[in-house]
């Protein structure tokens, strides 16, 4: 089953919104993301079999990002201001939630046999939402488990209804045509796939880390078989490095992102790194957690690569520094890597880019016409 886009749900409520079909092939999608602290948007330009970054742009919000969403004609502007400034075509998005509004969790299940796989899950599903789903939209992704064995798995994507509408109505009133809205997992992996290329059947390993909460995605070859969170983030490290210098909390952050996790080289970064073993040691951990798990549930196979994005893949020295710790190749995952590109986006690092650039790299569903 490929990923479905909480939008599909609620295909039937829009329905009547059709347009007439365009006398010329759309432009392709623009993968929005709302991210923390700045709007990264990412759109690809697509001839026969042949693709390259059409435009990329990573703009910091003129205000906090709350702020800017609640003043819809100031967003308007700023979403304008940045597509016209920065080559973008049309206004088709496929965007994802801001954080707050999604929740992303794995849930396991067994199916006897006999039993309906989609009935056992949706039965699990009520157990785990005590208070139940009638006013969520939900988006469910399998995940791949040896086919011998009766225990299945499933990302699963739950967003209040009426978050999802306003965050459509946002859009909208932002001059955009939304397309889907993605999760980040199904984003990450579709980058990944297309930048390790030499190795198509690779095992991947990649952590997204937010401010305060990361997601650990696991790659069984092309497919999903692992999503998880865990409570790390690039402001964790930030307070534990005010704690130990006495510093506040806006300033020890901006030491971290100034200097980043050196092992060597630079002296501040390298008392950095020493004062954050204890968080640095806890992600080792979580990591080694689930390389064991990944070992059990194929028979002792393991991991060819992790890739690191988001928060703290973009400090200094952050991948050389995990992978000292994992004893791995950690890399950054760089969108800017897949293959048939002829140029790179000069927009800031790539680590905050890739949920952007899987956006844009998600074809878009087609419905079928009355």
């Amino acid at each position: 089953m490929e990923y479905k886009a909480l939008w599909s749900s609620l295909h039937a409520r829009f329905s009547g919104w059709k347009s007439a079909p365009p006398a010329f092939a759309p432009a392709p999608p623009i993968g929005f993301d709302l991210a923390s602290e700045r709007l990264n948007l990412a759109q690809l330009s697509r001839s026969g079999t042949n693709s390259s970054w059409r435009a990329a742009a990573s703009l910091p919000y003129p205000t906090t990002r709350a702020e800017l969403l609640e003043d819809p004609q100031r967003f308007r502007d700023f979403v304008q201001g940045a597509l016209h400034s920065h080559g973008f075509r049309g206004r088709r998005v496929v965007s994802v939630l801001p954080p707050g509004d999604l929740q992303v969790i794995s849930i396991d299940y067994s199916t006897p046999n006999g039993q309906d796989d989609t009935g056992v899950l949706l039965r699990t599903l009520k157990e785990r939402f005590k208070n139940g789903l009638d006013d969520s939209v939900v988006d469910i992704i399998p995940i791949r488990r040896p086919a011998e064995s009766n225990l299945r798995s499933a990302v699963v994507a739950v967003a209040p209804r009426d978050r999802v509408l306003a965050h459509l109505a946002l859009l909208q009133a932002a001059g955009l045509e939304p397309l889907a809205i993605d999760i980040g997992p199904a984003a990450l992996a579709r980058v990944a796939r297309a930048v390790v290329v030499d190795q198509p059947r690779a095992n991947l390993l990649l952590l997204n880390f937010g401010t305060r909460r990361s997601y650990m995605t696991l790659l069984w070859g092309r497919r999903l078989m692992f999503d998880r969170q865990a409570d790390f983030g690039e402001q964790s490290l930030a307070d534990t490095l005010a704690r130990n210098l006495d510093l506040a909390p806006e300033r020890a952050l901006a030491l971290l992102r100034r200097h980043g996790l050196h092992n060597q080289g630079d002296e501040v970064g390298s008392t950095i790194t020493e004062l954050l073993q204890p968080d640095l040691q806890q992600l080792a951990h979580e990591v080694n957690r689930v390389l064991i798990y990944f070992a059990s549930q194929t028979h002792g196979g393991s991991v060819d690569s992790i890739y690191i994005s988001g928060s703290i893949a973009r400090h200094p020295g952050a991948a050389a520094c995990i992978g000292h710790l994992l004893a791995m190749p950690v890399h950054v995952l760089d969108p800017w890597q897949i293959a048939g590109n002829q140029r790179s986006p000069k927009v800031e690092t790539p680590a905050g880019m890739a949920v952007a650039a899987g956006l844009a790299l998600r074809e878009p569903v087609r419905h079928a016409r009355n």
